[in-house]
C-alpha cells in the first residue's frame, strides 16, 4: 500500500463520538444558524479537532464507551475538503506512531489485516483523544470556567500550551 492510499484509506474513516458529549457540542459547535451563549465553531468537525488538540495538549486519552453509546460521525475525507486542517490532524497522528503501535517502516511490508487494524488504532487514538478534550470542555463548562468570549478557544488552547512550556523549562532545570 502506498503513502497516499494509506492516508485515503483513513479519510473514509468515520470516527465516533460518545452520545454524553452530544449538548456540549450542540451548545459549542454551530450547524446552522442557530445562536448560543456561547462562542461558537462553525461545523463539528471543527471542534472535534479542537478538541484532540486539546486532549493531545493535556495528556487526556479517554476511551470512548460502548459503540452503542457513540454517534457515528462523518468521514474524515468530507471535513473541510482542500483545506489543510485535515493534513493537520494526520500530521500529528503520525508523530505518535510508537504510541498507536505501529513503525513506519513496516507499513510497507504487512498484509492489509495488519494495515486495517493499523488504520483501526489510528481512529481510536483520534476518538479517544477528542474524547478527552470534549471531557476537559464539560469540566469547565461544568464548574463556570469556560468564559465566553470572541478569543475562548484561542486563549484556551493558548493557556495549554503555556502549561506545557511552563513544565518542559521545569524539568529541563532539574
Amino acid at each position: 500500500m502506498t503513502s497516499q492510499e494509506f492516508k485515503n484509506t483513513i479519510l473514509i474513516k468515520s470516527p465516533h463520538y460518545a452520545n454524553s458529549r452530544i449538548p456540549l457540542i450542540q451548545l459549542l459547535a454551530n450547524k446552522g444558524s442557530k445562536k448560543s451563549e456561547y462562542s461558537q465553531f462553525g461545523p463539528i468537525y471543527e471542534l472535534y479537532i479542537y478538541a484532540f488538540m486539546l486532549g493531545i495538549k493535556k495528556n487526556l486519552r479517554l476511551p470512548l464507551p460502548p459503540r452503542s453509546l457513540t454517534t457515528e460521525f462523518a468521514k474524515i475525507g468530507t471535513w473541510k475538503r482542500d483545506s489543510s486542517l485535515v493534513d493537520f490532524l494526520l500530521m500529528i497522528v503520525f508523530t505518535r506512531s510508537e504510541e498507536i503501535g505501529f513503525e513506519w517502516n513496516d507499513l510497507e511490508e504487512m498484509e492489509d489485516a495488519e494495515l486495517n487494524s493499523v488504520i483501526s488504532k489510528i481512529i481510536v487514538f483520534i476518538e479517544e483523544y477528542a474524547n478527552g478534550g470534549l471531557e476537559y470542555l464539560h469540566g469547565l463548562l461544568d464548574k463556570g470556567e469556560l468564559e465566553n468570549s470572541h478569543y475562548m478557544f484561542i486563549d484556551l488552547y493558548k493557556e495549554n500550551l503555556q502549561d506545557t512550556i511552563s513544565k518542559s523549562v521545569k524539568q529541563n532545570r532539574l
